[in-house]
């Protein structure tokens, strides 16, 4: 425990003192959790009836299946586009503690790491989703007490919790993999067979670092995703009664202005769990710290 506090403190330190780390880790934060905040705060959330609705139009429309292709197919580019921008933050915040610029071959290991450890985390969504759909009808017909939508989540409680092992497993196996490809130039083949030593090798600091990062990046989220609701309860009051006039404008200049640094916020915790990572494993596992490193005895003696 004493070595993960070591190694966060020093991480936290070094974001601290470079600024710059923020911006790609804020960017990787808005692609992948954070924009739920915002999407929490602002917008109006579809009720039973409506979603319902909406299902039963794509369903019997006459392009059925081709319009619910074209919606996973909308939805599988942006995330491509989005998993490109991630990997590219990712490269920049691991080698932020060596102050290394990304190279092209090591962005490309990156991307097939992410693939490979994305793998699992998509099949147990994919079994969820699944398992959701078949549930889902006939709970949203059932005429028990109670939310359908509550329901049929308590129903596929085995899947979510599935889903939040893989993601744990997942995150732990490519942060080793990625530190393998890009601080020591192993081949992606070789990044990911050294997974399992490198997580050995870091052992309880490894484990920590596994749990502590999601615990605090889920606390941050709900936290913020409070304060955001809290700050647009009076615009969307005044929205609903009078319409936008000048004076919203000092409301809504400070709602994006707190939302801003939220986002920057986001990005230094993810920049502090993607630098720590590289502190417990670039420098534990593989060795490379001074302390462990050190020579003894004179070196010209055999």
């Amino acid at each position: 425990m004493r070595r993960w506090v070591t190694a966060a403190l020093a991480g936290a330190d070094l974001v601290a003192g470079r600024a710059a780390t923020w911006l790609p880790g804020a960017m990787a934060w808005s692609l992948t959790v954070g924009w739920i905040p915002l999407l929490v705060a602002v917008a109006w959330p579809p009720s039973v009836s409506e979603l319902t609705f909406l299902g039963a139009r794509i369903y019997s429309s006459g392009a059925w299946p081709w319009n619910a292709m074209a919606i996973c197919a909308v939805a599988l580019v942006v995330a491509a586009v989005g998993f490109v921008l991630v990997t590219v933050a990712e490269a920049v915040l691991v080698g932020a503690s060596l102050r290394r610029a990304p190279e092209a071959g090591g962005l490309a290991r990156l991307l097939g790491i992410g693939l490979v450890t994305a793998a699992p985390v998509l099949a147990t969504l994919l079994a969820a989703a699944t398992a959701f759909v078949l549930v889902a009808v006939r709970e949203f017909n059932a005429p028990d007490a109670g939310g359908p939508l509550l329901r049929s989540l308590g129903r596929i409680t085995p899947f979510l919790v599935a889903v939040g092992v893989a993601w744990l497993v997942a995150g732990a196996a490519h942060a080793a993999a990625s530190r393998a490809a890009l601080l020591d130039g192993a081949a992606l083949v070789d990044a990911l067979a050294a997974v399992p030593r490198r997580l050995r090798g870091a052992g309880r600091p490894g484990f920590v670092q596994a749990i502590a990062v999601p615990l605090l990046r889920v606390a941050y989220l709900v936290a913020a995703t409070l304060l955001l609701s809290v700050l647009w309860d009076p615009i969307a009051g005044r929205l609903e009664g009078g319409g936008l006039d000048a004076t919203m404008l000092p409301l809504l200049v400070g709602f994006v202005a707190i939302w801003l640094c939220l986002v920057l916020g986001g990005g230094a915790l993810h920049a502090w769990g993607s630098v720590t990572w590289t502190k417990v494993l670039g420098t534990l596992a593989s060795g490379r710290g001074g302390a462990e490193r050190r020579p003894h005895g004179d070196p010209h003696r055999p």
